[in-house]
């Protein structure tokens, strides 16, 4: 870097500012096009459809004129990157390759942290880089990398790196450099405590035994890690790979990893293909796809797109040929279809992870796929009929519930072109009309019962033998609970939304409450599949719930539940009352079984009056039956009582 040192703080933004290109800055974030003497593309400050993003390379200025937010190169990386104008200008000085002059020197004032943790994880990865490449105690992790089908252009490429097997390399390596303060703030290390396990005090490296890929964010700089530990390791650690914690310069559900290096691909192309791990986007590249991006161990989200979205106008979501990829890409589905960009997905086929299918097929036969993936829409209306078909009635149903609760779970998309495209689909695919399909579409939004659709369940059922009765039952009591919920039903589902959110108390609630003590038919056969879960020693949760339930109605029974705040009861009555609590997961259970043993005792007793009006009423010629009765009633309003 050049030295700047007689230079005032205004001459030296100027000189910054000069030394950057604001298109080529703006350009590392939105795809920028051409347009007369100006440069546009969609917002990155706000849900931009149609391009109003301004870039003026004449005066170096940027302009959006929908939301108004305008300024130069220091305004731009101050509201995209959210920091302050003094790491704004460190940065871009970094950049433009100038050194700060002696006059900003940091006081101790100003403690900014961000410039020294982006040091410390740049120099992290040369560390674990150098490691891999040179040293003989990396040879486990050159042999697992070279196992695996990855090449030298493709670990120099990806700066792939190695952490040893010990649990202060680095920060032995740091000493004199980095605090280890510091490298914990980084995600680099982590301190001692006996919670987790390594007692005593003072620090420990966060990762051991791994092979290091470094994330990047959009301009490159290194901003976090994801190991993966080797199959041999004899490190404490139960989880394969393991990525750095969220910090002040990274973030999982922002940060796509390879962005960097994808960009110009991505520009080039407008497609970006999203992967679900290191290991496929790395092969990706490494097969000649090079728009290839991939998540950072979480599921896509809406910020995700909304950044590939400034990119590219094609986003394909591609997952495993596994179950656990198809389930993976129908929950993906309704949180994006609402997005404004064509949203493709694809399985791979026989099973296989993108790698494995890269590896014996190449990356073009995974380019020729991904020409021919199906939007999202296509996909799931693919997917329903591959499970339901559409020769029985209650396939059809079956499949037309499906679609249109698709609907119902994106909001966004009323009344838009997404969702003409989609009700224009069904009534060629299923033989219905589209004024039956729209009227149905209307009736789900509006909580109505699928038996109400007479006219649609004719013409459904126009080419298919009988109907479903049980199907039919199912929706009438589903949409009757969410129409009408009685204070019984209430306590039911409380019951329920606690077993769903809190999964850890399925053991104390299985040795006080039967699937008996729920009355609602629905209810119940919901709590036999969670109970199913258990007795098969397969960890209940709400998404495995899901993934286990076919039928519409009873899927979109367990949303509902699991959407609703919970209620407190009055054990004293057969109900509850409406008052939203404030107490523990534990205490709120055990709260609900309480009103619902209460319940047990009072249908109990009611049903044991029968019995004491027909035995005689002399206590003298009581039968031992008809005593235990009358001790069970006496029980009953003793406990009343004392309510």
């Amino acid at each position: 870097m050049s030295a700047n040192v007689g230079a005032s703080p205004d001459e030296f933004k100027e000189l910054v500012r000069a030394r950057t290109d604001i298109v080529q800055l703006i350009g590392e974030t939105v795809a920028l096009f051409n347009k007369g003497r100006d440069f546009k593309g969609l917002c990155p400050f706000h849900d931009d459809h149609n391009p109003s993003f301004t870039v003026n390379p004449e005066r170096q200025t940027y302009m959006c004129w929908s939301c108004r937010k305008g300024g130069d190169c220091f305004s731009f990386v101050m509201e995209n990157d959210r920091i302050n104008f003094r790491e704004t200008l460190e940065l871009l000085a970094k950049r433009a390759g100038l050194e700060l002059p002696a006059s900003y020197a940091r006081g101790p004032a100003e403690p900014k942290e961000k410039p020294h943790l982006y040091d410390a994880l740049e120099w992290a990865e040369k560390e674990f880089h150098h490691c891999l490449l040179t040293t003989a105690i990396a040879e486990r992790a050159r042999n697992y990398l070279h196992q695996r089908g990855f090449n030298s252009a493709s670990i120099a490429k990806f700066k792939l790196g190695y952490h040893p097997d010990s649990w202060d390399w680095l920060l032995q390596r740091a000493k004199g450099r980095f605090d280890p303060e510091l490298l914990v703030r980084a995600s680099l290390a982590k301190e001692r405590d006996s919670a987790s396990g390594y007692g005593g005090s003072g620090f420990y490296d966060q990762f051991v035994d791994r092979v290091m890929f470094p994330i990047h964010d959009e301009r490159g700089r290194t901003v976090a890690f994801g190991g993966r530990i080797l199959p041999d390791s004899k490190a404490k650690s139960d989880a394969k790979y393991l990525n750095s914690s969220e910090t002040p310069v990274f973030s999982k559900s922002r940060v796509c990893y390879a962005l960097d290096v994808a960009r110009d691909a991505i520009k080039k192309t407008g497609i970006v293909m999203v992967m679900e791990g290191y290991a496929d986007c790395v092969k990706a590249h490494q097969g000649g796809i090079l728009n290839a991006v991939a998540t950072l161990g979480t599921a896509l989200t809406e910020t995700h797109v909304t950044v590939l979205k400034r990119l590219a106008s094609r986003v394909i979501l591609i997952f495993d040929g596994d179950r656990a990829g198809v389930e993976a890409a129908e929950k993906a589905i309704p949180r994006f279809l609402s997005q404004d960009v064509d949203l493709r997905i694809l399985t791979v086929p026989d099973e296989l992870d993108p790698d494995e299918f890269i590896d014996q097929r190449g990356g073009d036969a995974l380019l020729r796929l991904a020409e021919d993936a199906p939007d999202a829409i296509e996909y799931q209306l693919r997917l329903l009929l591959n499970r339901h078909g559409k020769t029985t009635l209650n396939g059809r149903q079956q499949v037309l519930e499906g679609m249109l609760n698709l609907l119902t779970l994106s909001p966004g998309i009323v009344n838009s072109l997404k969702e003409d495209l989609l009700v224009g689909r069904l009534p060629q695919r299923l033989g219905i009309s589209e004024v039956d399909v729209r009227k149905r579409l209307k009736q789900i939004r509006s909580g109505q019962p699928a038996t109400t659709s007479r006219a649609t369940d004719r013409k459904i059922a126009a080419s298919s033998p009988g109907g479903d009765p049980t199907q039919i039952r199912r929706a009438q009591l589903v949409d009757s609970l969410q129409r009408n919920l009685k204070k019984d039903e209430m306590l039911e589902c409380e019951f329920l939304h606690i077993l769903f959110t809190h999964p850890d108390l399925i053991h104390a609630a299985r040795q006080e409450i039967g699937l008996d003590d729920v009355r609602h038919e629905a209810l119940r056969e919901i709590l036999s599949i969670w109970f199913d879960m258990h007795e098969e020693a397969v960890e209940p949760s709400y998404d495995r719930m899901l993934a286990r339930i076919e039928c519409p109605e009873l899927k979109r029974l367990v949303v509902w539940i699991e959407d609703q705040s919970p209620r407190r009861t009055d054990p004293k009555s057969s109900a509850g009352s409406s008052a939203v609590g404030t107490e523990s997961a534990e205490a709120g259970l055990q709260r609900v079984i309480e009103g619902m043993k209460w319940r047990r005792s009072h249908d109990a007793h009611e049903a044991s009056k029968s019995l004491l009006v027909e035995r005689p009423s002399e206590t003298a010629n009581l039968t031992a039956e008809s005593r235990a009765v009358l001790e069970q009633a006496l029980r009953f309003h003793r406990k009343r009582t004392a309510k």
